[in-house]
């Protein structure tokens, strides 16, 4: 078996260090990072006050969570953008591969016709004028995203996309208070929905920061205390890497607590500051994850839409094929084993974990689709040339255009 892998074209900016999935050009690289940004930007925008306010019941939970929803929209939308022109990017990058694709098969048969550009003619050859979307490729995207219509398709996969992120924040949010005041408790708590949780002993948690939580508190201390102290630093995280941040956090308290004229005080203040880092730490790794996975989304999202409009224009008929690409070096076991795999345009691939019409097949992938068009004959030459009689190409699967 051919197992086809993909080193980028020569174009400033590319980037063929392993550890990146490969992104085609500078404007790709652009994009992630704004992705990134916008992604930190939503986490940042959770209210300080809020785990504490759902912890200790002062609000109503489902009303809490579209209300957090609500203040991170306007991060949400600048996700949305950002999505929005790696989408236009992968859609005009496959136009082009798909152009090239053609020709080297119209090459083959021996035709004269060529698919060019709207800005490109060849020489001595009959130009064919393809562009699959009627949006200029010069635009900036954030011009052409409020020139087009919303019901635009990348206008709705992005905006699509980027409320998934979103939801996925603010559900995590809430899983993570759960999380941590499980980790925390020495009695039951019942929230207002009529959930109820219940966690340690106090004999497990003597050592721990609930332990000196309770040192220095006047009052008995309950679970729902020792989280307000944890979740602010888990906001925007999985619910295991909030689960992460909380085991770090009573390492930290449990070590400190063995040296000596160190008080509970400043250890609470230390292991404060502590869970802040890595509460930080961990978020910047999340968005980078989100911002990675979202691009490879988004390009191959574009990619394929541009190959089905091609299929719809006639140039390629049912029987084309996609393929699936693998990044260049330091293949996972996951997509080693997809490289060089061919499913028609309208079918799904299966990758053993998962299956979609295109990757990625895990967070952090770097592969990619490519068409594989098949031309079993050149197409026909129309016309005489003359004013009301144009010379035109119609190819075997319906298209017909003029040529210039």
């Amino acid at each position: 078996m051919t197992v086809t892998v993909s080193w980028v074209q020569k174009k400033k900016g590319d980037n063929h260090l392993p550890k990146f999935r490969p992104t085609d050009t500078d404007a790709l690289d652009k994009a992630e990072r704004h992705i990134y940004r916008s992604t930190l930007a939503a986490m940042d925008r959770i209210p300080e006050d809020f785990s504490r306010r759902y912890i200790f019941n002062e609000v109503n939970e489902t009303r809490a969570m579209e209300n957090l929803i609500a203040e991170l929209l306007p991060a949400q939308e600048d996700i949305t953008l950002a999505i929005f022109a790696v989408y236009v990017q992968g859609a005009n990058d496959m136009a082009y591969r798909i152009r090239d694709s053609i020709n080297a098969e119209l090459r083959r048969l021996g035709s004269n016709a060529r698919l060019t550009s709207i800005n490109e003619m060849t020489k001595a050859l009959d130009s064919i004028p393809w562009e699959p979307y009627p949006w200029d490729a010069t635009i900036p995207p954030l011009d052409l995203f409020n020139q087009q219509p919303d019901n635009m398709p990348a206008k709705v996969y992005a905006r699509f996309r980027s409320g998934l992120i979103i939801d996925s924040v603010v559900a995590d949010v809430q899983a993570n208070i759960e999380t941590v005041i499980a980790r925390g408790f020495t009695a039951q708590q019942t929230f207002n929905t009529g959930r109820t949780v219940t966690g340690l002993t106090p004999q497990q948690t003597a050592r721990s920061l609930f332990g000196l939580l309770q040192e220095v508190s006047p009052v008995p201390i309950t679970g729902a205390d020792y989280a307000a102290k944890i979740v602010p630093n888990t906001n925007g995280l999985f619910p295991r890497w909030a689960l992460a941040v909380d085991r770090s956090m009573n390492r930290y308290a449990e070590n400190l607590s063995q040296t000596p004229r160190i008080g509970a005080k400043e250890i609470i203040r230390r292991t404060d500051n502590h869970g802040q880092r890595y509460g930080n730490k961990l978020r910047r790794a999340r968005a980078r994850m989100i911002a990675r996975t979202e691009t490879a989304y988004a390009q191959n999202r574009g990619a394929l839409d541009t190959m089905l409009q091609v299929q719809t224009d006639g140039l390629v008929g049912p029987t084309t094929m996609k393929e699936w690409v693998t990044g260049p070096v330091d293949v996972c076991e996951i997509c080693q084993p997809m490289g060089g795999r061919k499913v028609l345009l309208n079918q799904s691939f299966n990758w053993g974990t998962g299956m979609g019409a295109y990757p990625p097949a895990h967070p952090n992938c770097r592969c990619k689709i490519d068409m594989v068009p098949n031309l079993s004959q050149p197409p026909t030459k129309l016309g005489t040339g003359a004013i009301n009689d144009p010379n035109r190409y119609r190819f075997p699967d319906g298209f017909e255009i003029t040529s210039f």
